[in-house]
């Protein structure tokens, strides 16, 4: 019994061993030649993203701004140093492996995260996280540059109304006319019953849609000129379909909104040239009919001029920081302050010299004078005389200032042209309007002089936003609204 009893074992024992070794020999064969292959076809499938050159573009700064090296790039895409790049090429970049879709440059609107970012995209948040290095959200701070991955079949999305207080998101959706799960799927929600009131969320449509922010009443709201800089101009346009008070205020700037009608309503900002360079939180306020009142923040970048310096200047002292130069500012003020609450002007504006590109002296440049330490800038755009000294209206306006033998300015005409955006005109040699008279754009308005506080004859065209002088090329470069 004994020995039976080990025969049994010793041959269960061999029994086992060899199932153990058919086993091995059965999951090598699997892993040779079923998951090497599928491993082997993975790699050679890896996804990229791909860019879309643009006129402009160097194969060296597009491997700089998606942080890769030049090699890497030409590499993947075939190419070397010697190829031809082209706008409308579509390279791949090599940075970003795993990644599908088409990448682009642009700029974080109004109203952004990451979560309204990776919903109005379809882009997957992940991506853009690794894309942008985020590590905060406050990163998200509007106007700085933002990679972003536009998938090639996704539709164009449109931000859908705001889910009130008691709504549910199946009833929104319904309302919008739109598939609930579906819709919860594009927007990342787990279940239709995470959808929040007051969220952002987004919806398939023929026009998409610049906003990114979800209040009751309003159907959109867009900061237009980005990125905002030193002296520079901006716009903030909210389009609702229900009566909307709006309120914002940034580096206490708070442009005043005029209503034009059928729900559009528009607010100019001037930003200082001499604005410290910094983050600044945007506020805004939206009061409704219901008798709420809305609030969103978020952060701006205000971004440097990199304005020039002058070289020192020697002037009469009677027109720096002497009572007379004080009183005369007070006096101007009065004239470039007012709001008026209709816009006068219509697309591009004109150059108001013979030359456009005559210019003896940039905006926000700063100077110095008499030796004196502390510093000044220029508030204007001056124009010299390269090809006459006619001056022209830039845009439809109507003249509320003739001003003659001024210290400082001289000769001084000013044009109001609506929406709190006025221009003046200095160093004059003769007026060819007068005050109270409506000009139209191209019309001639005066002759290049110089008079008060100049060192020769130019016309110094100044861009006023409620009474804050802002760089006038960008007037004549691009078309307000």
């Amino acid at each position: 019994m004994v020995k039976f009893s080990i025969d049994m074992k010793d041959y269960t024992k061999s029994k086992i061993n060899l199932f153990l070794r058919i086993f091995a020999i059965f999951s090598t064969f699997i892993l040779l030649f079923t998951i090497s292959p599928f491993e082997k076809a993975q790699a050679q499938t890896t996804s990229y993203p791909y860019y879309v050159v643009l006129e402009g573009d160097t194969f060296y700064g597009i491997a700089l701004r998606f942080d890769c090296t030049l090699d890497e790039l030409l590499s993947i895409n075939g190419m070397n140093a010697e190829s031809l790049l082209r706008p409308g090429d579509r390279l791949k970049i090599p940075s970003f492996p795993g990644m599908k879709g088409t990448l682009t440059t642009e700029y974080v609107p109004l109203g952004s995260s990451l979560t309204s970012l990776s919903r109005k995209s379809q882009a997957q948040a992940s991506d853009l996280i690794r894309a942008n290095k985020l590590t905060s959200p406050s990163e998200l701070f509007i106007g700085r540059d933002i990679i972003m991955t536009h998938l090639d079949d996704s539709p164009k999305m449109a931000t859908m109304s705001s889910i009130k207080q008691g709504q549910s998101f199946f009833e929104a959706s319904i309302l919008a006319g739109q598939n609930t799960w579906k819709l919860t799927e594009m927007n990342r929600l787990e279940n239709p019953l995470r959808g929040l009131p007051m969220d952002t969320y987004f919806m398939p449509s023929e026009v998409e849609s610049p906003s990114n922010l979800a209040i009751p009443g309003v159907q959109e709201i867009v900061i237009e000129n980005l990125p905002l800089i030193q002296g520079d101009t901006f716009l903030v346009i909210v389009r609702s379909n229900q009566p909307v008070n709006v309120r914002a205020i940034l580096a206490d700037i708070e442009p005043v909104f005029i209503d034009l009608g059928d729900g559009l309503q528009m607010g100019y900002g001037g930003i200082h040239a001499l604005q410290d360079v910094g983050v600044y939180p945007l506020t805004m306020e939206f009061s409704g009919q219901d008798g709420e009142t809305y609030r969103f923040d978020q952060y701006v970048m205000i971004s440097s001029g990199n304005y020039e310096t002058d070289p020192p200047l020697t002037v009469d002292p009677a027109t720096v920081d002497s009572p007379e130069e004080k009183a005369e500012n007070e006096m101007f003020s009065q004239y470039v302050s007012p709001v008026t609450p209709e816009q006068y002007w219509d697309g591009l504006w004109y150059s108001p010299a013979q030359d456009a590109d005559c210019i003896t002296s940039k905006f926000g440049s700063r100077r110095t004078y008499n030796d004196n330490p502390r510093v000044y800038y220029h508030a204007g755009l001056d124009l010299g005389y390269c090809r006459g000294i006619d001056v022209f209206a830039p845009a439809d306006g109507v003249v509320v200032a003739v001003l003659p033998d001024l210290i400082v300015r001289g000769n001084t005409i000013v044009i109001d042209h609506g929406m709190g955006i006025h221009t003046v005109y200095m160093h004059l040699k003769e007026f060819n309007v007068s005050q109270g008279d409506k000009v139209v754009k191209e019309q001639l308005i005066g002759l290049i002089g110089s008079t008060g506080r100049s060192n020769g004859p130019h016309l110094h065209f100044e861009v006023n936003v409620h009474g804050t002088p802002v760089n006038p090329e960008t007037w004549l470069r691009r078309a307000f609204p």
